[in-house]
C-alpha cells in the first residue's frame, strides 16, 4: 500500500461510501500528530491559505464541527503522506502585526498572524484532495477523507511485560514519572497518551541539540567575524563568513544530523508509521520497540564509561 499521495494526480474521485467519508480543509505539515491524548496543540498560521482556512473553520463554513486533517508533507517532493490526523478547532486568536515601520520610517505591511488551538480526535486515511497544485495565494486544499474506527477493548498484553516505565532512559525518568506502565493499558486511548508522552519527549531531546549545536555554530561565527578586518557587524551572516568556515559549519551540521538519526529519537516519522498502522498490536510493539532501543543505547554508553574508568583506576 502506498503511503504517500502526490498532490498532482490527485483528481480522483471520492469514495462511494459516502457516509464514511468526509470532506474537511486540508493542512500540510512538517510534523506529526497522534490522536486522543486529550492535549491541545497550538498551530501558528502566517501564510495567507492558512489564516484563510482558520477564518473559514470559525465562520462555519466547514460545519459546526470545525474539523481539519492534518497530514505530514516532504519539503523536497511535496508530496503528502496518505494518512492524516483530524484536527477539531477549539479556538483562534488574531495576532496580526500592523503599523510596524521600517528604520528609515517606512510604514511595512500588515502580518496576518492567526494562532490556532486544536485537539487531535482521530486518524484518517486520505482517500484524494480536490484541488491541486495551482492555488492561488490564499486558497487551502481540501481533502475527502475516511475516518479510522476506534479499537475497542483492551490489548493482550502479557508478552510485553517487561517493557514498564523503567524502560525508560534515565534523564527522562523524573520528567515523565507519571507515564503509564505498557502492562496497564486499559484501552487504546490509554496507548495514544502514553504515544503522545513518548514524542514531547523526543521533541523536547531535538530541541536541546539544536539549541546545543546553534550555540557552538554562533559561537564560532563570532569569534571569526571578530579576526576579521572592519567593524564587527550584527547579527552575523554565514555568507559573509570565509568559505573554509562556511564549510566547517555545514560538515558539523551535517555530522550533528548524522548523529541525531543515529540516536533513534526521531519525533516525526517513527510517528507517521505508528499513525498509518492498521492494528493496535503492531502500534505496541513499535513503540516498545523505540522505548528499549533507547533504554539499550544508553546501557550500552553507561557501560563503555564504567570500563573506561575501570581502566583509569
Amino acid at each position: 500500500m502506498d503511503t504517500h499521495i502526490t498532490i498532482a494526480s490527485s483528481q480522483s474521485t471520492p469514495t462511494d461510501n459516502e457516509e464514511e467519508t468526509l470532506r474537511v480543509p486540508l493542512y500540510p505539515l512538517t510534523a506529526v500528530y497522534t490522536p486522543h491524548s486529550g492535549e491541545n496543540h497550538t498551530l501558528v498560521n502566517t501564510e495567507p491559505r492558512n489564516v484563510q482556512m482558520a477564518s473559514d473553520l470559525v465562520a462555519g463554513k466547514w460545519g459546526d464541527r470545525s474539523l481539519f486533517c492534518v497530514t505530514l508533507r516532504a519539503r523536497d517532493t511535496n508530496r503528502l503522506a496518505s494518512v492524516g490526523t483530524l484536527m477539531r478547532l477549539i479556538d483562534t486568536e488574531d495576532r496580526s502585526i500592523s503599523g510596524a515601520r521600517t528604520w528609515p520610517g517606512d510604514i511595512l505591511p500588515t502580518l496576518n498572524r492567526v494562532v490556532v488551538t486544536c485537539q487531535a480526535v482521530g486518524i484518517v486515511d486520505i482517500v484524494n484532495v480536490e484541488n491541486g497544485l495551482n492555488l492561488a495565494e490564499s486558497e487551502y486544499r481540501i481533502a475527502n477523507v475516511k475516518l479510522r474506527s476506534l479499537s475497542k477493548g483492551s490489548f493482550d498484553l502479557h508478552q510485553f511485560s517487561s517493557l514498564a516505565s523503567n524502560e525508560l532512559p534515565k534523564f527522562a525518568r523524573k520528567a515523565v514519572h507519571e507515564l503509564p506502565d505498557l502492562t496497564t493499558l486499559n484501552d487504546e486511548l490509554d496507548y495514544w497518551k502514553l504515544v503522545d508522552t513518548w514524542q514531547v519527549l523526543c521533541n523536547t531531546i531535538r530541541q536541546a541539540k539544536q539549541t546545543q549545536l546553534q550555540g557552538v555554530i554562533n559561537e564560532i561565527s563570532v569569534q571569526v567575524a571578530m579576526e576579521a578586518k572592519g567593524p564587527l557587524e550584527l547579527p552575523v551572516k554565514r555568507r559573509n563568513l570565509p568559505e573554509n568556515v562556511q564549510k566547517q559549519l555545514e560538515e558539523m551540521e551535517q555530522s550533528a544530523a548524522a548523529d541525531y538519526v543515529e540516536l533513534g529519537m526521531e519525533p516525526i516519522l517513527d510517528f507517521q508509521e505508528i499513525l498509518s498502522m492498521n492494528e493496535s498490536l503492531d502500534r505496541l510493539r513499535k513503540l516498545a520497540a523505540m522505548i528499549k532501543r533507547e533504554r539499550a543505547r544508553l546501557e550500552a554508553k553507561e557501560s563503555l564509561i564504567r570500563a573506561f574508568l575501570t581502566e583509569l583506576e
